[in-house]
């Protein structure tokens, strides 16, 4: 009985210690099964010097590892291969197996690369590195990065490589910073003809002068142009003149809109890299229903037709010019032309290539739409009598007939990404005319110190026998400022200083705002006003000076008016 009960203990140890080493080693099985490359998928296998790699082959007859000083084979069965890394470098294996004659390349390296390239990775976004790309190259022993880094973080790229500058290898290079172009474009919309409202002869050579047309009145200008040539051509509609004088011609748009003859469709802003193009619809979109009938089931779609004026531009810089293409297509839905349900449009379009002066400004006319409308009344039956029924149908027109005209006026600057946004608006300010009077405001003690000149590195103290010329451009300037009546009316008060760069004949060369009141209208009546005062007195004749610049302080101010 003693017996019987010994033996019985002594079985169930043993089947508890094999329970217990199967629960224990049937995972670490599976996790090396999982582990093993399986040679049929990898053509490569990356090792660290010192590791061990099981390849998973199948009916394994025969394998030749070429160099063994680099990996050899530890261990083999017709299911597994065992390796060790032993230096770095680079060895083919040869297996021979089921699946036939295949060859792995084995790459050894120093140090784990993907946990190098996780850390770069991660300090090239912490750094705000978007355009720099890693690989992992096993054959080299390196991760290789690749990409383009701005010049301004170079020194911080440098400093996040150089720790890992021996597991790397670096093709980065410096991204080149593409100019921007800005797009100024207003359109505009007259209830007239352009040619009706500013009495521009197109097919006169004329010089130009400006006189007043026959009209008379101070919309009644005339612009002699030269006329495109034509050729009868559906873009003959579409011609672009050659305005020598583009910023009065948009002036005396801007006065067309102020006495109520148009109205100002758009005024977009665009800016885009050189090259790159830009686009804008100002408009809507309608549906259109489609029906499309496919054997005994008909299927109904609906697509967006988008209507309303767009305009696509493509600047680019060409040395000192300005390349744009422009394509414009207005397009407005046509009630009278419509089909049923079906929608109709009526579309004008106009395309371009233009080569301007930076700050030029082009204008683009003969868009033009005639709208007319007419209402019949007639007697029932009677009106419908050939001849007879003239005498009993009347004709009128409810509105009178309108003619639309669209005027897009164009001026691009090229904006230098290396200047800083105060020095772009000075230059895109150097480039604007006067656009209408201005006004008078308290004009303080000026400044006697000389502004530097354009290309100079320090200022010039202004000679005595200067001062009075000084004084006398001053007081020219000051002679004609008003204070602005919607500043008045807003309490608005400011002090802008103005930059002017004279020659000695009393030539006006530039005049810039240096430094800004915080109100655009007070900077460009100011701004107007020296334009307009010039040209100045020549330099005294005991002075040597060839050009001189100065700073005036125009003060705005309600308390003192």
């Amino acid at each position: 009985m003693k017996t019987s009960t010994h033996s019985k203990f002594l079985t169930w140890f043993i089947l508890s210690l094999v329970l217990l080493f199967g629960m224990g080693f049937l995972p670490g099985q599976a996790a090396h099964a999982e582990d093993m490359v399986d040679t049929v998928y990898a053509d490569e296998v990356n090792m660290i010097l010192g590791e061990l790699t099981q390849l998973k082959v199948y009916s394994l007859t025969r394998l030749s590892m070429t160099d063994p000083e680099i990996a050899d084979v530890v261990d083999a069965d017709d299911s597994q291969i065992l390796l060790i890394a032993k230096n770095t470098g680079q060895t083919p294996l040869f297996i021979w197996d089921e699946y036939g004659k295949r060859v792995v390349m084995i790459n050894v390296s120093g140090t784990e690369l993907t946990s190098i390239a996780d850390r770069l990775q991660k300090l090239f976004t912490d750094a705000g590195l978007k355009h720099v790309y890693l690989d992992v190259n096993g054959p080299e022993g390196k991760v290789v990065i690749t990409g383009t880094v701005p010049e301004y973080k170079q020194i911080l790229f440098e400093d996040i490589v150089s720790p890992f500058d021996e597991h790397i290898i670096s093709l980065v290079e410096e991204q080149d910073i593409e100019d921007l172009v800005q797009i100024d474009v207003q359109i505009t919309e007259l209830s007239t003809t352009l040619t009706k409202s500013l009495g521009i002869d197109w097919f006169s050579a004329g010089s130009g002068s400006g006189d007043s047309g026959s009209g008379g009145g101070p919309l009644k200008l005339s612009y002699g142009e030269d006329i495109p040539t034509f050729d009868g051509s559906v873009g003959d509609f579409f011609k672009i003149g050659d305005f020598r004088r583009a910023d009065s011609l948009v002036a005396t748009v801007n006065a067309l809109l102020e006495e109520g003859m148009g109205r100002i469709l758009s005024q977009p802003k665009l800016v885009v890299l050189s090259g790159e193009e830009a686009s804008f619809l100002i408009g809507g979109e309608i549906p259109i229903r489609t029906t499309t009938s496919t054997g005994d089931s008909v299927q109904e779609n609906v697509e967006f037709k988008e209507y309303g004026v767009g305009m696509t531009v493509t600047p680019t810089i060409r040395k000192e010019k300005i390349d744009v293409i422009l394509n414009i297509e207005i397009s407005d839905i046509d009630a009278a032309n419509a089909v049923g349900e079906d929608v109709a449009f009526t579309t004008r379009s106009a395309s371009s290539q233009l080569f301007l002066d930076d700050g030029q400004t082009i204008v683009l006319a003969g868009l033009i739409q005639q709208r007319t409308a007419e209402s019949i009344k007639k007697v029932p039956y009677l009106g419908e009598i050939p001849i007879l029924g003239l005498m009993f149908r009347s004709r009128s027109t409810p509105t009178p007939d309108l003619d639309t005209e669209l005027v897009i006026s164009l001026t691009p600057y090229r904006i230098d990404t290396g200047l800083n946004p105060l020095t772009t608006e000075e230059h895109k300010r150097m480039k604007d005319q006067p656009r209408s009077s201005v006004s008078r405001a308290v004009v303080d003690d000026m400044d006697m110190k000389e502004a530097p000149k354009p290309m100079a590195t320090s200022a010039v103290r202004i000679p005595d026998e200067m001062k009075d010329y000084v004084r006398e451009v001053q007081r020219k300037i000051s002679q004609q400022i008003v204070y602005p009546r919607e500043a008045r009316e807003y309490g608005w008060e400011g002090t802008v200083k103005l930059g002017l760069h004279i020659l000695n004949d009393g030539t006006l060369a530039y005049a810039l705002v240096k430094e800004s009141s915080g109100h655009e209208v007070f900077d460009d009546y100011a701004l107007n006003t020296a334009k307009n005062s010039a040209p100045y007195n020549s330099f005294p004749s005991d002075s040597d000076l060839q050009e001189l610049n100065i700073t005036i302080p125009i003060v705005y101010s309600l308390q003192r008016n």
